[in-house]
Order: C-alpha cells, then sequence, then structure tokens
C-alpha cells in the first residue's frame, strides 16, 4: 500500500489502459478518481470494481475537448478530498483523416482534446497540489514521433504534449513533482479490438 493516503485522478478511465492504471494505482493504496466523457456506467463499474478490492473510488464526468473542462475536473478532484497528489493524463485519442480533407472543427477538437486538456489540467494540479511528492504523467502516443497517414492532428498534439511534458517538468521539478510523458506502445484494447494490429500484445 505505498501510495496510501494519496489521492489520484486519471482521465479516460472508464475502459482499457486508464482502466487498468486505475485499478492498480488503487490496488497501491491511492484514492482514485475515475473520469468519463459520457460513458458514466462503464467508470462507475470501474470503481465498484474497485471499491469491491478494497479500494476507494469516485467518478466525474465531463468532456474534455470542451471549454475549460479540464481545468474543473482537476479543481473538482481536488475537492474531494481536499487533495490530489496525482494526475494521470490517459484520455485523448481520434483519427484526423487525411490532412487535405480536414476542417475547422475536426482541427479544434482534436487539438483541444490531446494538446489543451494536457496543459489546463497540468495548470489547474500545478496551482492547487501541495504534495511534496506530486506525480503529473501524460500517457502518449509512439505518433508523436513515428508518423501515420490520416493521424496528423493527433500526433502534432501528442508531440506538442510531450513538448509542454518536458517544460512543465522543469517549472515544477523544485517542488519534488514530476512530469513524465509515457507512450505505452500498441496495446489490444476494446477500443482498437476490431482492427488489425500485428505488434499489439494481448
Amino acid at each position: 500500500m505505498r501510495l496510501a493516503g494519496r489521492v489520484a485522478l486519471v482521465t479516460g478511465s472508464s475502459r482499457g489502459i486508464g482502466a487498468g492504471i486505475a485499478r492498480r494505482l488503487a490496488a497501491d493504496g491511492a484514492h482514485v478518481v475515475l473520469h468519463a466523457r459520457s460513458q458514466r456506467e462503464r467508470a462507475e463499474g470501474v470503481a465498484q470494481a474497485i471499491r469491491d478490492a478494497g479500494g476507494s473510488a469516485e467518478v466525474l464526468m465531463g468532456d474534455l475537448a470542451e471549454g475549460e473542462t479540464a481545468s474543473r475536473l482537476v479543481a473538482e478532484a481536488f475537492a474531494l478530498k481536499g487533495a490530489l497528489d496525482i494526475l494521470v493524463l490517459n484520455a485523448g485519442g481520434g483519427s484526423s483523416g487525411l490532412a487535405q480533407n480536414l476542417d475547422l472543427a475536426t482541427i479544434d477538437r482534436g487539438l483541444a482534446l490531446n494538446l489543451r486538456a494536457t496543459i489546463l489540467a497540468s495548470a489547474e494540479f500545478a496551482r492547487l497540489t501541495q504534495s511534496p511528492h506530486g506525480r503529473i504523467v501524460f500517457i502518449s502516443s509512439g505518433r508523436a514521433t513515428h508518423p501515420a497517414p490520416g493521424v496528423s492532428v493527433g500526433a502534432a498534439a501528442k508531440a506538442g504534449s510531450e513538448a509542454f511534458m518536458r517544460s512543465l517538468a522543469q517549472e515544477l521539478g523544485p517542488r519534488g513533482i514530476t512530469c513524465n510523458a509515457v507512450a505505452p506502445g500498441c496495446t489490444r484494447t476494446e477500443m482498437i479490438a476490431g482492427q488489425t494490429w500485428p505488434d499489439a500484445v494481448p
């Protein structure tokens, strides 16, 4: 229970990698705040499984691509326990299609979800947390450094978020807060189960 007494917010945690991260944090003793954009029932299912295993979990909702939702989410998670030690920025995704077919709405949503939300959530975390061992973990993608057709906006946003994390790490390091970007690689989750990913792992 090495994380006992600490509070963690995991965005995009109703399924897949986010749900797995939330379960592991709870198993290590953290109180976990799960987040979902629209699938409350699924997020509540993950939270209940955590509670059934002896852990502590709650659920918050919000579309991170809209306005200042990312800031609000962090503030609400902080308010639940009066503290926030760990922020895992897992929500994201979406293929943008070929560049020649992009429209403004697609570009704006891709950047808002995969870059702006990262900045807003991290900034709010930095303002609120008093934790001497704070952690911000951004779940990135290999597309940030390895190009592919049809994902240009998301790839650009992930690369931008990685650059943001490198800068933020220098700002928050003196406070004992670490900031890291992790690209877990192709993982066979429900989101990609219907696609062919030869390098996916079970």
